[in-house]
């Protein structure tokens, strides 16, 4: 799926536990990027992933 898309990985995780389970989950490296907690939005007690943090059309982004 990396060949034909961008595929990026957003999570609400600390990045120091996200990391190692995503590079168990990647092996491939499919994934060309990884946003985490660090690129959201924290707002009314939860952390909410800010899509324009992609720096993307939005229109061209889906969300599996």
């Amino acid at each position: 799926m990396g060949e034909l898309f961008e595929c990026i990985l957003f999570t609400a995780s600390l990045a120091k536990y996200a990391d190692p389970v995503s590079d168990l989950l990647d092996k491939w490296g499919a994934f060309r990027g990884r946003l985490f907690r660090e690129s959201c939005v924290f707002h009314r007690g939860n952390y909410v992933k800010d899509l324009s943090r992609l720096g993307r059309d939005l229109n061209k982004v889906i969300i599996i």
